[in-house]
């Protein structure tokens, strides 16, 4: 199994002061991508380079081990990110499950990656399974900020 793997291969994890709180981190390497969760709720993913249909599958198969205990916001940073296998965009749209998701935040998507983004979240949509909100930023700030919008957003719909 894939994730597996990449958890045995980079099973990091550190203690670090997170807005006055210590937080503990994982951390996972899978090709030239990387990943780590900060805590509450924040799935931080880097791409860089060709994304691979290994790495759709190790990536698919994070989310579903992090969203099955508790939806999480997804912010993947596409700036140094070039091209997506055609296999691999086919795995994501097949397996993955937005109710893993808070919501879904791109850093420095271009145009064909905001098509892309896009043009899957339609197709959730049309099944009834979208169930997050997407945005698109240039900054990890700007994601942070857009995160914290949400947090008080949902806290007023349940209050």
């Amino acid at each position: 199994m894939a994730l597996l793997a990449l958890s045995t291969l980079t099973g990091r994890m550190r203690t670090t002061a997170i807005g006055g709180y210590m937080t503990i981190q994982r951390e996972w390497k899978f090709g030239t991508h990387t990943a780590h969760f900060e805590q509450p709720d924040i799935l931080w993913v880097k791409i860089h380079g060709e994304t691979t249909l290994q790495d759709a599958i190790a990536l698919s198969e994070l989310y579903g081990e992090l969203g099955n205990k508790n939806p999480y916001f997804v912010v993947t940073d596409l700036t140094d990110a070039t091209s997506v296998e055609t296999e691999a965009r086919e795995h994501v749209s097949k397996n993955i499950n937005p109710g893993w998701f808070l919501g879904s935040v791109y850093i420095g998507a271009g145009f064909v990656q905001k098509a892309v983004a896009k043009s899957l979240a339609f197709v959730h949509a049309m099944t009834g399974k979208l169930t997050f909100d997407m945005h698109f930023v240039a900054t990890e700030q700007e994601a942070r900020e857009l995160i914290a919008r949400e947090r008080v957003q949902r806290s007023t719909r349940v209050a």
